[in-house]
């Protein structure tokens, strides 16, 4: 064999190894292999008895107990536990709950754990990946973050509290994503109407993280982080919408020839505790289609609502500052136009004691946001 007949064999070889390489399958990629979903059970208090998957009676458990894939926890009117789950995640459960453990499944950020809440409350913590409430009323989901579920006994309405991280709910209605410090509530189903109600978002209130403290020494550092952020903010808010100066009095007395209306309810010079419902009334005006209650704050802050019936309730504890206020009732017409504005009336409440009580300080929170909302909007229309 001559040199260029073996360069000729040698170039043909090479050609159908690399064809042969090309034609090959590539091997798929694998997925993660999932470790089958369980959890270790502690910190027990009360009754608590576990139900695994195929057993037909619950058998009350004790700490180091394991409860695997779609096994149920069911907890008693004072049985509380803490559930370590396989994946890392920390579950608490209240009283009166059950609770059952679904699936591990891979998804597109990590590994994805999904859960199921019957009834009761259950406390969620992460340190990873991402987590699924199924409920009788829609699903609660939550990534790395701290999220409370909690199903309401009478209408089945679901409460969700974020936290910490990123939180999500949806329910036939929509989806709402929500954040540290806010929670949503998925509305159970009307079968009357044939409806669910879309999910919305709003700021957690005092009890929300009373119920966190109460029940996930965990959380103790979150929420004492989120008060003193929130602090931080009222202060700041205090100082830039304080007027120097309180607002001239409105003009009361008739437009034209209708004689302008009276207010009823309280009357000038009631003084009130600092906390509970207070209900303004006042007569009812010829032609107005809408009513305009106005508050004048000790501070000379002025804050109004709008109503169509001639009363308006209002919570004392969103009124922080002590001393005494002021409000007023104006008639609007049905083209906008003010008709007349009732002669005011006055009250007095304290001030609160201290913002240790937690209440107090949320009061304080709202009214400084409320403030400034108002502060900032004037300020855009001028």
């Amino acid at each position: 064999m001559n040199f260029k007949n073996f360069k000729s064999i040698l170039l043909l070889g090479s050609s159908l190894a690399l064809a042969f390489a090309a034609c090959t399958p590539k091997p798929e990629p694998t997925l993660t292999e999932i470790s089958p979903l369980s959890a270790s059970l502690s910190e027990l208090e009360g009754l608590v008895e576990m139900k695994q998957a195929g057993e037909q009676d619950f058998v009350i458990v004790e700490n180091g107990a394991i409860l695997n894939l779609n096994g149920h926890i069911q907890t008693g009117d004072e049985g509380k536990a803490r559930l370590d789950l396989s994946t890392g995640a920390l579950i608490r459960i209240s009283p009166s709950s059950l609770f059952t453990l679904v699936a591990n499944e891979n998804v597109s950020d990590g590994l994805g754990t999904n859960l199921k809440l019957e009834f009761g409350r259950i406390f969620i913590i992460l340190s990873g990946g991402s987590l699924e409430v199924d409920t009788p009323s829609g699903v609660a989901a939550v990534r790395g973050s701290y999220m409370m579920v909690e199903i309401a006994p009478n209408t089945f309405n679901i409460l969700i509290t974020c936290l910490e991280g990123n939180c999500s709910a949806s329910n036939q209605a929509g989806t709402v994503n929500f954040t540290a410090g806010e929670k949503t509530t998925l509305f159970a189903f009307d079968p009357e109407t044939g409806q669910f109600l879309p999910p919305t978002v709003e700021p957690m209130s005092p009890e929300d993280y009373q119920k966190w403290l109460d029940e996930n020494p965990e959380a103790a550092e979150l929420v004492n982080n989120a008060i003193a952020t929130m602090t931080a903010m009222a202060e700041e808010t205090a100082a830039e919408t304080s007027p120097t100066e309180p607002p001239p009095a409105p003009d009361t007395g008739a437009s034209g020839s209708a004689a302008c209306f009276s207010l009823i309810e309280p009357t000038s010079g009631a003084n009130f505790e600092n906390i509970g419902p207070v209900t303004f009334s006042w007569e009812e005006q010829v032609g107005a289609q809408k009513y305009i209650l106005t508050f004048t704050y000790p501070t000379g802050l002025v804050v109004s609502f709008e109503s169509t019936e001639n009363n308006i309730t209002r919570y004392i504890e969103t009124m922080p500052p002590g001393g005494s206020y002021t409000w007023y009732v104006t008639a609007i017409d049905s083209d906008g136009n003010e008709i007349c504005t009732a002669e005011g009336n006055s009250f007095t409440k304290p001030a609160p004691t201290d913002f240790t009580d937690f209440t107090d300080f949320f009061a304080f929170f709202v009214y400084i946001r409320v403030a400034s909302w108002i502060f900032f909007y004037d300020h855009a229309k001028s």
